[in-house]
């Protein structure tokens, strides 16, 4: 009980001094949540995709694609089991704050690849069937209140023009980690 009495008596004392000793405490709390956080999020991504699975594409931008020729030459290296291609499309909905990462994708091959984006076998089926087909993530979908059959038209960027795209699927992650992040939503059109 002295020790106590003993510790808030001279911890007044000078009060600046306690001041400035709570708030460096607290600053060095905060920058450790941070950071930790930081460090999480950079390798969250990692964490949650394929380790059997390699992405390539061009060295200058992700806006730039690879030339096609490269599908066959990468799908004849040894140890390579499927091959598929997606393009940043960089469509806008509405405006540019309502922004979401979209890639036009070859619709045949591209969900076999990513087997973390859980679709049903219908929804699938009538994205590789429909040409104006785009399957979402379900929190893309809650965002803006999208369901299967809703049409959605994206502001091209890249390819300039007014995209008219139908819901065909709504995908959920294998995991829940990743339903909860950003990855959930992707417009993959």
């Amino acid at each position: 009980m002295f020790i106590l009495k003993l510790i808030i008596r001279n911890a007044f004392r000078h009060k600046l001094r306690t001041i400035l000793t709570i708030i460096g405490v607290a600053i060095a709390i905060m920058a450790f949540g941070l950071l930790r956080t930081l460090v999480g999020a950079w390798y969250a991504g990692v964490e949650s995709s394929s380790a059997s699975r390699l992405v390539t594409r061009n060295a200058i931008s992700l806006v730039f694609s690879l030339p096609i020729s490269y599908k066959d030459k990468i799908r004849s290296m040894p140890g390579v089991s499927a091959v598929s291609y997606a393009d940043w499309f960089g469509g806008i909905y509405i405006t540019e704050k309502n922004f979401f990462p979209n890639f036009a994708v070859d619709a045949r091959t591209y969900l076999d690849l990513y087997p973390e984006f859980v679709l049903s076998p219908e929804q699938k089926k009538a994205f590789i069937v429909d040409r104006k087909g785009c399957v979402i993530g379900r929190s893309l979908a809650e965002r803006f209140g999208w369901k299967i059959g809703d049409g959605v038209t994206l502001k091209g960027t890249i390819f300039p023009g007014q995209w008219d795209f139908v819901v065909r699927g709504i995908y959920h992650g294998a995991e829940r980690a990743l339903t909860r992040r950003s990855s959930s939503s992707i417009g993959i059109i």
